[in-house]
Order: C-alpha cells, then structure tokens, then sequence
C-alpha cells in the first residue's frame, strides 16, 4: 500500500519488518503504530488493538526516532519540542520523553520513551455527508468548525471538503497547513488551492489573508486564543472558513475558553460534530441549534 511505502524509508529495519508483516486488510485499516520502551508494540484500528512482540529499548526507540527525522534531528528539535515528528505524505510520529526548556519554552526533546506513528489517508468523498453545510444559498463558503476527538477523522475531512470546494465549487482556498498534514509537499493541492507550511496559524492565517485573497481558509487542530484571534479576524474581513477542534461534542467545546470565544462572536455558522472515523453525528447553527445529524450518546 502506497501509505507503507512512503513510511519505509523513514523507519529502522525492525519498524520496517513489522509492517511488512501485515496482510492487506490489517494495513488497511491500520490508524496508528505505538511504540513504547520496554513494551510490545500495539497496531491500532477501527477494531481495536493487535499486539507485536517487537519490544523496543530505549536505545532502540532513539535509533526510531533518528530514522523518522531522516538521520537529521537536528532539523526537527523544534517540532520534537513540541511532542511531533512531519512525515513524507502527511503521515505523524508524535513522541514523548524529557523536554528539555530553554528560556522558559520547550526546545528540545531527549530520552524518548514512546512513539506513536498516526497514518494519514485520503478518503475521497469523505466529507460528502457535511457538504450542503459548506456553501451558502448565494455560491459563497460559510464559516464550519468540525468538531470531534483523536482519531475521528478530521483531517480526513477537512483534506477533501477543501479540494471540493477548490476544485467542485470553483472557489479560491488557502490552507494554514502548519504541520504539512493536510496537504504534504510530495501530494497535488486542488487547482484553486494555496497551501502555506511550516508557519504557526495565527502568522499564516494572517500572511493568507494580507497576500492570497482566499474565499475560504482551512485549517487543522485550533484551540489557543491566538489562533482564534487570527480566525476571528479572517471572518471579519468576510473569508469563508474550515477549521476543526478538539472536543466530542458542543458541550465540551464549550467548556474550552478559546473555542467559546468563537461561539459567542458568532465567529462560525455551522458546528459539525464527528464520531467514529468520520461520520456525522450533529450538526449546529451559529446559535448552537442542532440542524442536522443524529445526536449519538
């Protein structure tokens, strides 16, 4: 499968081995590889987790972790500060272990003690549930916060609502794609598309905003009150919107102060809110009045 071959080179012989070792449908369903010092390694899916007997050591973790930065660490201490490791085709290895601060800020992760490789996918048609909440009665994108835990498939969706409205809809779409998950380097944008890596969000949806003219900005994983002060801005200057956020329904959302700050602006006119591996379970006007889905409890 295309997802394993982009994964092979980054990874140690033994990595490698384990998922060389799966059969097709087990790669298929496959969403993250967990690897942790002195415990067997755990294949998690839809259908819960499988055990390997690949123990790794510390050591052995430490020569992962060098493999996934392309024997160049260096080049990702500050992404590794931050728990996180970019992958060729928008693939992840978040890490944990001793952060190191310098200046009161993280700067640098040592003594890595787990490893979870997330599998990024392209589903196309996967956003085709939410795509009558996405465009207005008058041609133009509305402003849609999709809301859903770890591993409901967010950034699935919000990959192809984009290129559907890039390339369906005909509208012009700025992605804020800080991580390069949404849209890696190696991997065609739509044809209406701009895609702006590396940037934090409040800097990048400021810079799209100023330099691209976009009809919509997209992006992934908001929740600080910078974020939402640049998003904020962006709808005021009447931009459509696609953004997601942590949270399993309105009523947590609500309880994080940032996300709140956007409800009581108004600053979004549709909450959409995932369970599952995508599917739909809500829909919510600006007001916060459920308008669609099925409310799963």
């Amino acid at each position: 499968m295309a997802w394993r071959q982009a994964l092979y080179p980054r990874l140690t012989q033994e990595a490698a081995a384990l998922l060389r070792a799966l059969a097709d449908g087990e790669a298929a369903s496959l969403q993250e590889i967990r690897f942790r010092a002195g415990r067997e390694t755990e294949l998690f899916s839809a259908s819960g987790s499988a055990w390997r007997d690949f123990v790794p050591t510390q050591a052995e973790l430490a020569e992962l972790v060098a493999a996934l930065c392309g024997y160049s660490r260096y080049a990702f201490e500050r992404q590794m500060a931050e728990g996180y490791i970019p992958l060729p085709g928008g693939h992840r290895a978040g890490v944990c272990g001793t952060v190191v601060a310098e200046d009161g800020s993280p700067a640098r992760m040592s003594a890595i003690t787990s490893v979870c490789i997330r599998i990024a996918r392209r589903v196309p048609g996967a956003s085709k549930p939410i795509r009558a909440h996405l465009v207005g009665e008058d041609g133009l994108a509305r402003r849609v916060l999709v809301l859903g835990a770890p591993g409901t498939g967010k950034t699935t969706l919000l990959r192809d609502a984009a290129l559907w409205l890039s390339d369906e809809r005909g509208l012009h779409v700025a992605a804020a794609d800080e991580r390069g998950e949404l849209f890696p380097p190696e991997d065609a944008p739509g044809r209406r598309m701009d895609v702006l890596r590396g940037a934090g969000k409040p800097e990048a949806v400021t810079m799209l905003v100023r330099a691209m003219a976009p009809q919509v900005i997209v992006t992934d994983e908001i929740g600080g009150e910078r974020d939402v002060r640049a998003l904020l801005e962006a709808a005021r200057c009447g931009m459509g919107l696609l953004a997601s956020a942590h949270a399993d329904g309105m009523e947590s959302a609500l309880l994080r102060p940032a996300l709140r700050m956007l409800f009581e602006t108004r600053a979004f006119d549709r909450y959409i809110c995932l369970h599952g591996c995508g599917a739909c379970r809500a829909v919510y006007d600006a007001l916060g009045e459920r308008i669609g889905g099925e409310e799963v409890r």
